[in-house]
């Protein structure tokens, strides 16, 4: 993995520019922590940071020349899974390529294919190419957007770009504003296709391509969801449904150069995803994977449902195991809050939901490079995260969000401590209606399908594209600042695009949810696995991290500076301070909504963000 930013200017001579795209790139430092290396000309600034383990994309942007002069520069941050069959194209076109390396197989295809060149590459990536002869920058994100890419528009037609938004707001011509509609998408965790939380700051959309030139910035979108019939029964989906997750795992096994994992690490919970990820990859490798599985460690109050279940995947796959254990300690350890922050570019309510994993990572990069994670399938098989089954009619908002409304957080997750009449100015309400809105405008049907299947492809689409900041990405970015690489399986787009238009009675055959998922692959998972429900992620609820909530709670309402302090609720802040038991309201729900107020102030201190509200 790596961290890409660079500075483009049809007017600025960039050449002698070097402070800023240096900056920029330094500040990258949680998605590459060992190679640096940077690339200039009058036009364009490029620069990249890289793990050490990739050897390539350390060495820095790569740049082709012909009779001593450019003809085009790219950094890449991922793995193409097709890069094999790529530069065999470009060889039967007659530009056969002089590099194995991901990134000059991207810009050898720019060159190429121009803009079109984004159709013929798969796999997790973000890239910035550059063709000199035309002067035409691109920026690329892959089909769903895994891999980060922010832009911001300068003063004078130029224009800024980053992995992340810490990096894109070390140029000087950026700005950090925080406006309303910023902190409703903070809030909600859902913002408009296209848009960042900070106003002027865009994301290159999943599955667009943005095009810069002297005469302007286009964007086009190079892959979608698209409706087709689907005509086969449940055993042909079945077949089709478990071919396409083997060639997935297999292409993921060999992203990234010749030299994958002929048995590959599996991230394994114990629930239905991973463990059927692990049972495939045993069957189509030839061997067991190597598993890895979080472990409390039997801690007071910690309860660790997946434990059995995963222990049985186990013994039934013979797989070469480890325990990871997170120690109760280490989860109040400031450092690695400051990683995860930095890792996540943006505050949430989650809390130990990020450190748990960013720890379990980086355990697991201490044996491992890559692994695969079962993250995605909820989305496409239809499991509780994207439950396809109709509910009485269109919702009034994202199924997420509704549900946190029937807990009785009528503003959502983590906002019960900001002052009630800002949300009200903001229209936080308003703001999720009318992305929901938004969204579901956005969504492909079939012509003539009954409302089940339309309720289904909506759900599946809505989670897809606007939940995958707190699932896929969430998952990318903190794996990444740990050292590893995790590739994703199941969101493989042959398979999602596949299960897009798959009738829900097919997901739910026997009633239950990802029933399609079960039927795949019941011939390589225990029976206990096959016939359980998910449970959500557990939380820690050791009293030393309550505690730790609590003190940062109060230490934040004594320091007047604080800049979270404006939007709080100071009297519904200094009350749970003051009653640590209303920290389990909920379960983890009264948590919340310290974390959120935690991670925001901290957030704003980091960047630093400016308040324009």
């Amino acid at each position: 993995m790596s961290g890409i930013a660079g500075w483009w200017d049809h007017q600025r001579d960039l050449t002698h520019e070097g402070f800023a795209v240096a900056a920029m790139t330094a500040r990258l430092a949680a998605r590459g922590r060992h190679g640096e290396g940077r690339w200039s000309e009058r036009r364009l600034a490029l620069g990249l940071r890289a793990d050490g383990s990739d050897r390539q994309a350390a060495a820095g942007p790569e740049v082709v020349m012909a009779d001593g002069r450019t003809l085009g520069a790219v950094v890449f941050d991922g793995a193409l899974t097709n890069a094999a069959e790529v530069r065999a194209a470009l060889a039967a076109a007659g530009r056969p390529v002089g590099t194995r390396s991901d990134a000059g197989t991207v810009l050898h295809a720019v060159l190429a294919w121009g803009s079109g060149a984004a159709e013929r590459l798969a796999g997790l990536f973000a890239f910035a190419a550059w063709d000199a002869r035309s002067g035409e920058l691109l920026l690329c994100r892959d089909r769903l957007g895994v891999k980060p890419l922010s832009y911001a528009r300068l003063p004078g037609g130029g224009l800024a770009f980053a992995s992340e938004l810490a990096a894109l707001l070390e140029h000087p011509l950026v700005s950090a504003e925080l406006d309303l509609p910023g902190l409703c998408a903070v809030l909600s965790q859902v913002r408009a296709a296209g848009r960042s939380v900070l106003r002027g700051v865009h994301e290159v959309r999943a599955g667009h391509v943005v095009c810069v030139r002297a005469d302007g910035v286009t964007e086009r979108r190079y892959w979608g969801f698209e409706p087709r019939p689907h005509e086969e029964d449940l055993g042909g989906t079945v077949r089709t449904v478990r071919g396409l997750l083997e060639e997935a795992i297999d292409r993921d096994c060999g992203a990234g150069g010749p030299n994958g994992p002929a048995v590959p690490a599996v991230l394994l919970s114990g629930g239905l995803d991973s463990s059927a990820l692990a049972g495939v990859a045993a069957a189509l490798r030839g061997g067991p994977p190597r598993t890895f599985t979080v472990d409390f460690g039997g801690d007071r109050g910690v309860p660790a449902p997946d434990r059995p279940f995963a222990e049985d995947v186990v013994r039934y796959l013979g797989s070469r195991h480890q325990d990871v254990l997170i120690a109760p300690g280490t989860l109040t350890d400031p450092v690695a809050e400051a990683a995860v922050l930095a890792a996540r570019d943006a505050p949430n309510p989650f809390g130990d939901k990020n450190l748990t994993p960013y720890l379990f990572y980086r355990r697991v990069a201490e044996r491992e490079r890559v692994a695969l994670s079962g993250e995605g399938a909820d989305a496409v098989f239809g499991g509780p995260a994207g439950a396809g089954e109709p509910d009485g009619g269109p919702g009034r908002t994202f199924p997420w969000i509704e549900r946190a409304r029937r807990l009785g957080m009528a503003d959502g997750i983590g906002n019960g401590l900001f002052d009630a009449e800002l949300l009200h100015q903001a229209d936080l309400r308003g703001h999720c209606a009318a992305r929901y809105e938004e969204a579901r405008a956005e969504v492909p049907h079939l012509a003539g399908a009954c409302d089940a299947d339309r309720r289904a492809r909506e759900t599946s689409y809505l989670t897809l594209t606007r939940l995958s900041e707190q699932t896929l990405q969430h998952s990318e970015r903190l794996a990444a600042a740990a050292g590893l690489e995790v590739r994703f399986p199941f969101a493989d787009h042959r398979l999602v695009d596949y299960l897009y238009n798959v009738p829900w009675r097919l997901k739910s055959c026997r009633g239950q949810e990802k029933d399609l998922l079960r039927v795949a692959a019941r011939d390589v998972l225990p029976e206990s696995v096959l016939t359980r429900r998910k449970v959500p992620f557990p939380i820690a609820y050791h009293p030393a991290y309550k505690q730790r909530l609590t003190d940062r709670l109060r230490a934040l309402l004594a320091d007047g500076s604080a800049p979270v302090r404006p939007l709080l609720d100071l009297s519904a802040a200094r009350r749970v301070a003051e009653e640590p038991r209303l920290l389990d309201r909920g379960g983890w729900l009264g948590r919340a909504d310290v974390e959120s107020v935690l991670q925001l102030d901290a957030w704003l201190r980091r960047l630093p963000v400016r308040l324009v509200l």
